[in-house]
């Protein structure tokens, strides 16, 4: 009995030990590489945009870079989802008001989002957008003006430039910058249910028009109390052009739709006047097709200056395209 006894507390003995090794945490000392980046410059806005620019980027981690090329739709962001995950912009689609549908309230959702991303490690803002497609929808009592098919119907560029003026000073107003408009879809066939959204089935009559929309949303009048080194009022973002309205019937990636997000026909010299891709395929030409020609695009200097934004919705990639005016 004393062996077994003996043995059974030496097998004690021998797993408690072994147990505390399991736990023992192994620490290596790894060498870590200090790297000078040198002064923060950044933030300084008397030096160069683009020295600022390196400056950043040099500085930002993986994560960073990613979030900052994200943008959230307000009703999906969380509390605290804008420091984790350091994202760079916010939209408010359709229904993206906060809870009090007031300007007032608006500008301090607006803001309270701004805090958040200043308080992250480097305190890069963000840019929040909105769809105010025919003026500002989604604020309570805001001025609403008709859809672009209207607008189309009146052939004022004049007053297009007046009504992109309004709803930019709304917007505003509410502490958005960024605005998601004017569509300038050419629809082809009023079969499509967007239609409404486009000017014109005419070419011509589009880019005059969206082209007036544009500038009542960036001009920059003389009376506008602006801040030193800005160049617009707010800032447009001409969307849907290539495919928009010119896909074929029965062609769409979808089972719910014939038309939307369906193939359309286009020439590639016609395809090379777009500053960005359409949410429809370009036949013929592949995704490294289309970013052949992105690259060879941007240092157009006749381009207009051009802000890209990449959506991506259940697995799927659209973007939003900007068209040289």
């Amino acid at each position: 009995m004393k062996r077994i006894l003996s043995f059974l507390f030496l097998l004690s003995l021998i797993l408690s030990a072994c147990g505390e090794q399991a736990i023992t945490p192994v620490v290596t000392a790894e060498p870590t590489e200090v790297i000078d980046l040198g002064p923060v410059i950044y933030t300084d806005s008397s030096q160069p945009i683009e020295a600022r620019v390196e400056d950043l980027l040099k500085r930002m981690t993986l994560d960073e870079k990613i979030g900052q090329m994200t943008q959230i739709e307000k009703n999906s962001i969380r509390s605290g989802d804008i420091t984790k995950y350091f994202i760079g912009s916010i939209l408010s689609g359709g229904g993206g008001s906060p809870a009090k549908n007031t300007p007032q309230a608006w500008y301090e959702m607006v803001e309270g989002f701004q805090l958040e991303t200043l308080d992250t490690r480097l305190g890069i803002p963000m840019i929040y957008g909105v769809d105010a497609v025919h003026g500002h929808g989604n604020l309570l009592n805001a001025t609403i003006f008709p859809h672009n098919i209207g607008l189309g119907a009146t052939n004022n560029p004049e007053l297009v430039e007046k009504i992109g003026r309004a709803t930019a000073e709304e917007i505003l107003a509410t502490g958005i910058p960024w605005n998601f408009s004017p569509v300038i879809a050419v629809v082809q066939d009023v079969r499509w249910g967007r239609t409404y959204e486009g000017f014109s089935e005419n070419t011509e009559s589009v880019t005059a028009l969206g082209t007036a929309y544009i500038k009542g949303m960036q001009t920059l009048e003389a009376s506008d109390a602006a801040t030193p080194g800005q160049s617009i009022f707010t800032l447009a973002t001409p969307k849907h052009f290539l495919g928009d309205g010119a896909t074929i019937w029965g062609s769409s990636r979808t089972e719910r739709y014939e038309l939307d997000q369906g193939n359309m026909q286009v020439p590639e010299e016609v395809f090379a006047r777009v500053i960005s891709t359409s949410l429809q395929k370009c036949s013929g030409c592949g995704r490294n097709e289309r970013n052949d020609l992105l690259q060879q695009l941007e240092g157009h200097e006749d381009a207009c200056r051009a802000i890209f934004s990449e959506r991506s919705s259940q697995r799927r990639t659209r973007f939003q395209r900007l068209h040289r005016f």
